[in-house]
């Protein structure tokens, strides 16, 4: 089954709509955020300074910024070293779903739980929805 997969992150460049292919229409959000991201990332080799930007932007938590902020300064990670890794890009994503950093919806309906089963059904897109902070509250 081939799953549209949109990304949207509030006042910029987001990360391409992919298509991703699944096995069958049940799935966990786990199976469809890492099959998502590993798109994401193959979509973008060509291009991987902008990729690795991109996958910052969607997936680097509050509290990876603090943490790092800690340490006298903030850097995105790995810019240095060319194409982003697939399986790290998942688990950064899975650790931010985790935390809110973004929310995902299927048909319209937001899930919370990255063991939650899920059905997907033809022509409904999933969204990655990146979740910022409201500025003076």
């Amino acid at each position: 089954m081939r799953v549209e997969v949109r990304s949207r992150v509030p006042g910029g460049d987001r990360l391409p709509d992919v298509l991703v292919e699944l096995a069958q229409e049940r799935t966990t959000v786990r199976e469809l955020i890492r099959a998502a991201v590993a798109e994401q990332v193959r979509a973008w080799q060509a291009d991987s300074s902008r990729c690795r930007a991109l996958l910052d932007r969607q997936y680097l938590t509050d509290d990876d910024i603090r943490a790092q902020a800690a340490t006298g300064v903030v850097r995105l990670p790995d810019r240095q070293h060319g194409v982003p890794d697939a399986d790290a890009e998942v688990t950064r994503a899975w650790r931010a779903f985790e935390r809110g950093t973004f929310a995902l919806f299927i048909g319209g309906r937001q899930v919370d739980l990255l063991d939650e089963q899920v059905v997907l059904r033809l022509g409904e897109p999933v969204v990655f929805v990146r979740l910022t902070a409201l500025v003076g509250g």
